[in-house]
């Protein structure tokens, strides 16, 4: 990592912080933050992992993953592809993100990986920048590694699905809504009182599930605001003949997440009393 011994913009004395370093004359501020880099992990037909020789250090002379640092005005996703093709020869397209790591290393301090895998769509396998050879190698016959970050990369892209399970969950609801008004001639979708929308979370346009708890009936639609604290409830066009003013609706919309995010996804629910007014939000 650079040190400084005297301020860049001014010369003046130099102090120390965990976390930064500061000049006593100026003012000006240097933050000890990681170093954003991405990590490529690329796999052909016959199951061989990609990996490259460094040439530079740390770890000169070692296999590891293809990698760099992001440049300035690059997306991390820019990044994978230009490293790819500079230190491999290879081109790629990005199959998905596998996760984002920290690696303690002596030359840069802290770094912060971004691990991606790809799939390999041409190019010439040779080395390139930073790099003295470039090879695949059979996953259960792998050089040591250096990086940890590069190993648990390799574990975790092999073993995780390379393309995420989306389920749909419930993401809000409203329960114990009195339709105020039926309005036959309209394109057709749900009125609900902009401020209980925002409560509940949901976004005018958004679809809607909405079910009459007196008389069975069951619809999809979409929502529209109604004024804020109008306490409205407006079925409009073919909607309008599922239900009748003063009977009662729960209205509730859904998302899609990953498999595994479901057990940290809670719905939005809002109760209301008998005059439309928000009685619990849970």
């Amino acid at each position: 990592m650079k040190k400084w011994l005297f301020c860049p913009v001014c010369k003046g004395n130099l102090e120390e912080k965990e976390t930064f370093i500061r000049c006593k004359a100026c003012g000006w501020h240097f933050y000890h933050n990681p170093l954003p880099s991405v990590a490529i992990l690329g796999v052909n037909e016959q199951d061989e992992i990609l990996l490259v020789k460094r040439g530079i250090e740390p770890d000169k002379g070692r296999w590891a993953l293809p990698s760099g640092f992001i440049e300035v005005g690059e997306t991390p996703e820019e990044a994978v592809l230009r490293e790819l093709k500079e230190e491999t020869g290879l081109k790629g397209r990005i199959i998905n993100l596998i996760g984002v790591y920290m690696e303690k290393t002596k030359v840069y301090g802290d770094v912060l990986l971004m691990g991606y895998r790809i799939e390999i769509t041409g190019g010439v396998l040779r080395p390139g920048s930073d790099t003295v050879d470039v090879r695949f190698f059979p996953k259960n016959r792998l050089p040591q590694i250096p990086f940890s970050s590069h190993r648990t990369i390799i574990n975790q892209g092999l073993t995780r699905p390379t393309s995420p399970i989306y389920v749909e969950v419930l993401k809000s609801k409203i329960t114990e809504a009195i339709i105020t008004d039926t309005v036959l001639f309209y394109k057709g979708s749900m009125g609900i009182d902009a401020k209980i929308m925002e409560v509940a979370n949901i976004k005018p346009g958004e679809k809607v599930h909405v079910l009459n708890y007196d008389n069975g009936e069951r619809l999809e639609t979409y929502a529209i605001a109604e004024k804020p604290n109008s306490r409205k409830f407006v079925l409009y066009g073919p909607a309008s003949l599922k239900g009748k003013k003063g009977q009662r609706l729960c209205i509730l919309s859904y998302a899609l997440v990953p498999q595994d995010y479901t057990i940290h996804f809670k719905p939005r629910i809002v109760l209301l009393d008998t005059k439309n007014c928000i009685k619990k939000v849970k």
